[in-house]
């Protein structure tokens, strides 16, 4: 599947261009939110039960206007929170509790190319900022909290359909992405460098439903 979209998408690039879809003036928006969970029990023969508890919400909105034709400037709002949790009463009661919260901002830019009038691409670089926070508790420990920050940059090509003037389904091409992040919290530095690469065919793709509006004259 890689393959087949790295060998497709010079093509695309250099297909001949249609006329503008996104004039000056436009305003975009798109939304995307995903869920992801697991629950777990575990019986052990007569010596009580243990349960474990995994769920990822991950909300996304953005924003942008065209100021020019096909170049748009933008904003986007992403959230990722992790809740996990265990329970046992296996011999003795003992619970604990981890959560983790991302909140980026991310300005962008993104520079589209018409190929039809319903199908078009854009090259998308931007930078993120985000806070960061963790906290824990448990039956024997007190409660834990750590705050911190994350700031980067990242580009990635993308795919609009245009199902109608208005509505649109993107999907960003994750599996040709480059990022670059640094994190820190709670005096632990970390700094990561993404290619895109993945094994996981979930991954390649990121669709949001996304609304165009054309200026009014």
């Amino acid at each position: 599947m890689k393959k087949i979209l790295l060998l497709v998408l010079p093509w695309m690039l250099l297909a001949k261009t249609a006329t503008a879809q996104f004039g000056q003036g436009t305003k975009h928006w798109g939304t995307t939110i995903s869920f992801e969970g697991s629950a777990q029990r575990h019986k052990p023969d007569n010596v009580g039960e243990s349960k474990l508890n995994n769920h990822v919400i991950s909300p996304s909105v953005q924003f942008g206007k065209f100021t020019k034709d096909n170049l748009m400037l933008g904003l986007r709002l992403n959230a990722y929170l992790n809740f996990y949790k265990t329970k046992s009463e296996v011999v003795t009661e003992y619970e604990s509790s981890n959560n983790y919260l991302n909140v980026t901002l991310s300005p962008f830019i993104r520079k589209y190319k018409t190929l039809s009038p319903k199908w078009a691409l854009f090259l998308e670089p931007g930078l993120n900022l985000g806070y960061l926070r963790s906290w824990s508790k448990s039956t024997n420990d007190d409660d834990e909290s750590q705050n911190g920050f994350l700031a980067g940059a990242y580009i990635y090509p993308g795919i609009v359909y245009r199902v109608t003037p208005r509505f649109a389904l993107e999907a960003d091409l994750n599996l040709l992405s480059l990022n670059l992040q640094y994190a820190s919290m709670n005096k632990s530095d970390s700094f990561g460098f993404n290619a895109g690469i993945t094994s996981s065919i979930q991954q390649y793709f990121g669709i949001r439903a996304s609304w165009y509006i054309a200026k009014s004259n």
